[in-house]
């Protein structure tokens, strides 16, 4: 039984690191981007447009590769190949794709019609301006194009993930963000609206992306391709399909809204900051992009990871499993993002700087940037807790739950934006979503606990026991840590500042030397997760 947990462990852990590896190269591909936005098109009229025109399909991409169509399908996907073995669950799996794909093709029809509606009530402060607001839509209009092609991309990542193959799906953002970055060497003024290249760019790279993970697919044999010619295995079993395909539509949409809060709290944060005026909705997008590097890297990892890792042990009945690998994902979640969160809070100015401050973006777009920077970075542990929170529930079927502490925050959200924004303008709009965010992460420990899907806590602690109250001190210990860090960077600033030394060069030493000495801090302390550690001590000695 211990070498059947073990194998759990490694298993959740390899395709965290496996993420986690990937998304920080999308990441910083991301970043590289960015830096081409940023230099091309500023953070004014030129960068809100295109923006604002990604802005719908990249939530669909958020929500469906990240969020709905995983959290729907995969618990499904995972408990029949565990129980109905592989045949049945490729069927499964081939009819809720042709039927998903064929649903979201009709909303994109449906979008394209309306479309100018949709503007309208994403850009109310840009009303006024008919020329800008018609340029949106036109841009919007192509964009849409990709939010089919990054479903299929979504689900087939479902097959890849549970096959333990996590790397190619996390892989994918990367041929993205390689694809727009192609397209700001097409940018002019000749074109009518000057951010089309990037547009058309945006369909090349969700094309690609399918091209890929098929190749992947077919190079690893995920599939047996003949098994989906079975046909007498539907038909003996017709009416379980329909039954489990049912069951998948009635999750998708609780689904769709509860694992996609986030993303539509930051839609609502786009749609309040075009009333604030014209460069509000680019200072919170490239704040936000800063702020998504560990949520992208440690969070989504963790996300996508632990709803494969609890499926399997719920389709195993394995409750205590299920728990230990909730702690786990927990301590982890916090060793990487509180030292971020500190980093953003201490160093956004040099951070944004020396990012983004280039060609069309100036100085006081640094200023502005750097502020929303801050206010997201109080909430960046919350972020990563909540997306390690969400599984817990959906890897039990139980998309409602999220759905319903969905709709509270998003009221939260709209509620505390609005107050907010009123004096801190673009900030408070920042501010409120990372507030919102640690209230929903109460909400849900609160929820977990109640529901013993988390060890409940104890006092009696040993190096051994996983409850929350270990997590809570464990936490502790990891800020005390951090702030040595970051007194250290800055003493390390303070001398360097002295020789005059290139920003960016500044920047560089001072994230190494952070790094290592909260590494080696951590390590001196025992304070790295224990199973993280156990994990790349094993693959280091594999690799002699």
């Amino acid at each position: 039984m211990r070498d059947q947990e073990k194998n759990k462990i490694i298993f959740f852990l390899r395709g965290f690191t496996q993420s986690a590896f990937m998304t920080i190269l999308s990441r910083i591909s991301g970043f590289v981007r960015d830096i081409f936005l940023a230099a091309f098109l500023g953070a004014g009229i030129f960068s809100d447009i295109f923006l604002i025109a990604f802005k719908l399909p990249n939530l669909f991409r958020r929500i469906t590769a990240d969020g709905a169509l995983t959290s729907a399908f995969l618990p499904i996907y995972s408990k029949l190949r565990t129980q109905n073995g592989d045949t049945f669950a490729f069927m499964y799996f081939k009819n809720i794709m042709l039927r998903v794909t064929i649903f979201l093709i009709a909303l994109m029809i449906i979008f394209q019609i309306i479309m100018p509606f949709i503007i309208y009530f994403l850009t109310p402060g840009f009303m006024n301006n008919e020329e800008v607001i018609n340029d949106i839509i036109t841009l919007s209009r192509i964009t849409i194009i990709f939010m089919p092609l990054i479903s299929i991309v979504a689900m087939l990542g479902v097959a890849t993930n549970v096959s333990g193959k996590f790397w190619i799906l996390a892989f994918t953002p990367t041929i993205l963000n390689l694809s727009i970055i192609l397209g700001c060497f097409f940018i002019n003024d000749q074109w009518a609206i000057k951010s089309l290249p990037l547009a058309l760019a945006t369909i090349f790279g969700g094309l690609t992306q399918i091209i890929f993970i098929l190749t992947m697919i077919m190079k690893f044999k995920i599939f047996n391709f003949y098994d989906f010619n079975k046909k007498n295995d539907y038909k003996n079993n017709n009416k379980q399909m329909k039954i489990k395909i049912n069951e998948t539509w009635k999750k998708f949409i609780p689904a769709a809204f509860g694992g996609g809060i986030l993303q539509i709290n930051l839609l609502v944060d786009t749609i309040l900051a075009s009333l604030i005026g014209f460069g509000s909705v680019s200072y919170l997008y490239f704040a936000d992009r800063i702020a998504q590097l560990p949520l992208g890297i440690i969070g989504i990892a963790l996300g996508t990871t632990l709803l494969t890792s609890l499926s399997k042990s719920s389709s195993n009945n394995d409750p205590i499993q299920f728990s230990k690998e909730l702690i786990i994902s927990f301590k982890i979640g916090l060793f990487f993002s509180i030292p971020a969160a500190l980093v953003f809070i201490n160093f956004s100015d040099l951070l944004i700087k020396v990012l983004f401050e280039r060609g069309q973006f100036s100085y006081q777009e640094t200023v502005q940037t750097s502020q929303a920077l801050l206010a997201y970075a109080f909430g960046i542990p919350s972020f990563i807790m909540l997306k390690s929170c969400q599984p817990a529930f959906l890897a039990k079927g139980d998309t409602k739950t999220p759905m319903y502490i969905g709709l509270i925050l998003l009221i939260l959200n709209i509620i505390l934006s609005f107050s907010l924004m009123s004096f801190l303008k673009h900030v408070g709009i920042a501010l409120a979503t990372s507030i919102v965010s640690w209230i929903g992460t109460i909400i849900y420990i609160s929820l977990l606990l109640k529901a013993g899907k988390i060890i409940k806590p104890t006092f009696l602690i040993k190096d051994q026991d996983i409850n929350l109250v270990s997590v809570l001190f464990y936490g502790l210990k990891i800020t005390l840590v951090s702030c040595w860090m970051i007194l250290s960077m800055r003493l390390v600033l303070h001398v360097l500042e002295l020789t005059n030394i290139n920003q960016t060069f500044l920047l560089l030493i001072l994230c190494v030397f952070g790094f290592f000495i909260y590494i080696l801090t951590s390590h001196i302390f025992k304070y790295i997760p224990q199973e993280l550690s156990d994990f790349i001590s094993m693959k280091f000695k594999k690799a002699k």
